[in-house]
C-alpha cells in the first residue's frame, strides 16, 4: 500500500475515533464556562475571501501536522491578532451570533428571529447536531441565518491541549484540526454548504491553532459583547448589555438553552434596538463592508 493510501486510511481511522468520541459523550457533558463580558474591538481588515475559503479541501490533515510539527503556542486567548472581534459598520449595523453549544433547543428564539425578520449567524456543533439535525436542515434553508463551524466537540482550539473554565482544549494540531473539519464536513452534508467561519468552544484559541484555521481559508470568530454571559445572566442583565452595542458589535449568545432567560433578554432588547435605527447583519455580510 503506497503513502498516499496510508495516509486516507489514518485520515479515515482519525475521524471515526473523533465522531464515536462526540457521540459517546454527548449526554454527559455540560456546558460550564462564562464568557468575558465585554472586550474591545479589533475591525478584521483582511477577510478571507471566497476564493481562499473554497481552498480548504485542498490542505489535508497530514499537511498540517507535518506542518506546526514541533512548534509551540506561545499566546492563548480570546484576544489576540487573527480572531475577528468586530467590523467595520455601515451605519448602525450589529453582527448577531448565536452558539448551540450541544444539548437542546430554544426555538423560541430561532422564531421570534424569523417572525421579525432578523439576520443571525448560528454557530453549530456536533453535539448539538447529534439532537437535532432535522432542525438544522430547516435554518440552514432560512435566508436569514448564516450556518457556521462551533466545532466537533466544542473544546478551546489549542495545539497542546491547555484548558479554561474547567474544559480541556484539543491535545495537539491534529486534534485541532478534527475539531474544525470533521464539523465542518458534517455541516457541509446537512447544508450544503462549507463554513466559513469558526468559533472554538469557549471561543479561545492559541496562536497555532488560529495560523491552522488561515491555512485552512477559515476566519477565527470572536465577539465583543457576551449577551447572555454563557446563558447565565438575567433577563434584565440581557437587555442592559445588549441596550449598550454600538455600530460594528458582535453579540455573542446561546440557542441551546431553553431554561435560562436568554431568550426573553433577546425579546426585551431588539425591538428597542431597532427602533433607535440598528440593523443586524450576518458575520459574511459584516466582512465585506469596505
Amino acid at each position: 500500500m503506497g503513502e498516499r493510501a496510508n495516509a486516507k486510511m489514518v485520515l479515515v481511522l482519525t475521524i471515526t475515533a473523533v465522531l464515536f468520541a462526540c457521540s459517546s459523550n454527548n449526554e454527559t457533558t455540560t456546558e460550564t464556562y462564562k464568557p468575558l463580558e465585554t472586550l474591545p474591538t479589533i475591525v478584521a481588515t483582511e477577510p478571507i475571501k471566497p476564493t481562499e475559503a473554497e481552498s480548504v479541501k485542498l490542505v489535508d490533515r497530514m499537511y498540517i501536522v507535518e506542518k506546526y510539527s514541533g512548534v509551540a503556542p506561545s499566546k492563548f486567548g480570546e484576544r489576540m491578532e487573527g480572531i475577528i472581534s468586530g467590523f467595520k459598520p455601515l451605519g448602525k449595523q450589529l453582527a448577531l451570533t448565536l452558539d448551540a453549544c450541544g444539548g437542546n433547543y430554544d426555538k423560541r428564539i430561532t422564531d421570534y428571529l424569523e417572525m421579525k425578520k432578523i439576520k443571525a449567524t448560528l454557530f453549530i456543533s456536533g453535539k448539538w447536531i447529534d439532537r437535532h439535525e432535522k432542525e438544522l436542515r430547516r435554518l440552514s434553508e432560512s435566508s436569514l441565518f448564516q450556518i457556521e463551524n462551533h466545532g466537533t466537540t466544542h473544546r478551546p482550539l489549542t495545539s497542546d491541549g491547555r484548558s479554561i473554565y474547567g474544559i480541556t482544549g484539543t491535545r495537539d494540531v491534529g486534534e485541532a484540526y478534527d475539531e474544525v473539519m470533521v464539523n465542518s464536513d458534517r455541516l457541509q452534508s446537512v447544508t450544503g454548504r462549507s463554513p466559513k467561519f469558526f468559533r472554538s468552544g469557549t471561543a479561545f484559541y492559541d496562536d497555532v491553532s488560529i495560523s491552522m484555521l488561515k491555512d485552512l481559508g477559515i476566519s477565527a470568530a470572536g465577539y465583543t459583547i457576551s449577551g447572555d454571559g454563557g446563558a447565565t445572566f438575567s433577563r434584565l442583565k440581557i437587555i442592559g448589555r445588549l441596550k449598550g452595542a454600538k455600530p460594528g458589535d458582535i453579540i455573542l449568545m446561546h440557542m441551546n438553552h431553553p431554561e435560562s432567560d436568554t431568550y426573553e433578554g433577546l425579546v426585551g432588547a431588539v425591538d428597542e434596538l431597532i427602533d433607535a435605527g440598528y440593523e443586524f447583519i450576518t458575520m459574511s455580510e459584516a466582512l465585506e463592508n469596505k
